[in-house]
């Protein structure tokens, strides 16, 4: 009979994540996975491993501060405009968020590159990379900022035909400039892509310049915005810090095999997102439901656990066969470092994935950003203990550690706020 009922729940939980077009985001996420993957197999055949090296110090800062997206207006949109019922509030909402968070994505581009500029004392001619990563920055908060306007007025068919589109567009535009220009055709690639977004949806934008908001708590907007953003940029500082301190004490080469070893483990994270992401909206409006959160939860663990199992079990048989296969013989050896991160991640799947999302939807934003801040501390710590002694494979372990560790804080800390929820 208990058997019979958590099936039933999982049907439902299932038929829900249907109803609200998860098929369609599951679909558009999976193709800008599958895109980004052919991209960077497509690329690491075709420029040296230096050129790729350099481009991959730079990426990684660039992964830490696109998490700041217009200072976190884009969570906040998706926190505020999810809670509100009406269309026109919707727009409303959005109409405002986008010019602050427009002002705030010139001073986040400027910073980049501020930051970035540093490797220009090791690394000559590299700003010329930079350059091309903030023409993204720029662009990739248009692209966000339409994304999260159709997801808050429930529209995953819109937002998931968007993704397809631009992302399919962005790899055909990159494979051709890369083939004939090489390093500098990728990175145009890269820079030109989320511009793409204006050429079928300038309309929504520039009538969002003209928009005004009122009867709206400014400072609470900004306080939730704001640790959500810090909660992302620390999240994706965590992926940094192993290719900044194998870049700091190793070499060019050495980054790029192990930025190699980690792309496929690392491109599996986006399957729980998907389901959180799409049922995002109806997690925020249930954030005071204890028994919808728990139903989620559980419903969560019965489709996840078994995925993870499976994952582990396969990922562990083909280690030393993987990375060849896909990228080229010379990136033979790695095999630990690929197992290691893709047991790390399914790790990650089932406890960081889960409740640090569940933290942000139920507005505890703040406690996201005390575990990310202690996970770097965490990180760095045991990457300076450990790279100097096993290489790339101390980074791994590094980074294994520290995704278990703060996976199961987030599960501590989001389980107490249950057990404090009125039924």
């Amino acid at each position: 009979m208990l058997n019979i009922i958590l099936v039933n729940d999982l049907i439902v939980f299932l038929k829900d994540f249907y109803k609200n077009k998860g098929h369609m985001v599951f679909s558009s996420i999976m193709i800008e996975k599958i895109i980004a993957l052919i991209n960077m197999i497509f690329v690491v055949r075709m420029i040296s491993d230096e050129d790729y090296g350099s481009i991959t110090l730079i990426a990684s800062i660039f992964g830490v501060f696109i998490t700041l997206n217009g200072f976190g207006t884009i969570q906040g949109l998706m926190r505020y405009g999810s809670l509100l019922e009406s269309t026109q509030e919707k727009n409303n909402l959005s109409s405002y968020i986008f010019r602050l968070g427009l002002q705030k994505q010139l001073l986040l581009t400027f910073l980049f590159c501020f930051v970035a500029l540093f490797y220009e004392f090791k690394y000559q001619t590299i700003w010329m990379v930079i350059c091309f990563f903030a023409g993204r920055m720029l662009g990739s908060y248009f692209y966000s900022f339409i994304q999260s306007y159709y997801r808050i007025h429930g529209m995953n068919e819109k937002f998931s035909f968007i993704s397809i589109v631009i992302n399919s567009l962005g790899l055909v535009v990159s494979i051709l400039l890369t083939f004939f220009y090489g390093k500098y055709g990728y990175l145009f690639g890269l820079a030109i892509t989320p511009w793409f977004c204006l050429f079928y949806y300038k309309k929504e934008i520039l009538r969002s310049m003209n928009s005004t908001f009122q009867n709206f708590n400014l400072r609470e907007f900004w306080n939730y915005s704001m640790n959500s953003s810090i909660t992302y940029f620390f999240s994706e500082l965590l992926f940094m810090i192993d290719i900044f301190m194998i870049g700091l004490l190793l070499n060019e080469t050495a980054v790029a095999n192990y930025k190699v070893a980690i792309i496929l483990p690392m491109n599996l994270m986006f399957i729980p997102m998907i389901f959180i992401q799409t049922d995002l909206p109806k997690i925020i409006s249930n954030s005071k439901n204890k028994s919808y959160l728990k139903f989620y939860i559980s419903n969560y663990y019965k489709l996840f656990i078994p995925i993870s199992i499976v994952i582990i079990v396969l990922g562990f048989l083909l280690k030393e066969v993987a990375l060849p296969f896909v990228f080229g013989e010379e990136y033979q050896g790695n095999g630990w470092i690929f197992f290691i991160i893709l047991f790390a991640v399914c790790c990650n799947m089932c406890f960081r994935n889960l409740y640090g999302n569940l933290l942000s939807a139920v507005g505890l934003a703040g406690k996201n950003s005390i575990v990310s801040i202690a996970s770097i501390i965490l990180m760095t710590g045991l990457s300076i203990l450990l790279i100097p002694k096993l290489n790339t494979l101390g980074a791994a372990i590094s980074l294994a550690i520290t995704f278990v560790t703060m996976g199961i804080v987030s599960s501590i800390i989001f389980r107490r706020y249950l057990i404090h929820l009125n039924n």
